[in-house]
């Protein structure tokens, strides 16, 4: 087996993850570890957090990642996050086609 077809094959397998979120009652300690292991494999994830009095969502990656803050890209630019301020973190799934 060459390295492509073990490295389409991981990235198979890191693609076909079920759901996961993690709520609310998590401690600053556990969010960090939740989202260095989503920074270190780039997986796309949805953030939830308060804002304004209001759940607000943003889904991406994470590019840059501190003990306070996380800055998340989304599909319409960067967004800057407190850590404490997160309320869920959840995997997105995302669907890979594979060529023949």
């Amino acid at each position: 087996m060459g390295f492509f077809s073990y490295l389409n094959m991981h990235q198979h397998s890191l693609m076909i993850q079920t759901k996961v979120t993690y709520m609310s009652d998590l401690s600053l300690e556990k969010k960090l570890l939740l989202l260095s292991q989503v920074y270190a494999g780039q997986l796309r994830t949805r953030i939830q957090v308060i804002e304004k009095n209001k759940r607000v969502s943003y889904t991406g990656t994470i590019p840059s990642l501190t003990k306070d803050f996380i800055l998340i890209k989304t599909t319409t630019g960067h967004i800057n996050l407190k850590l404490k301020d997160i309320i869920s973190i959840e995997l997105v799934e995302e669907v890979l086609y594979e060529s023949a």
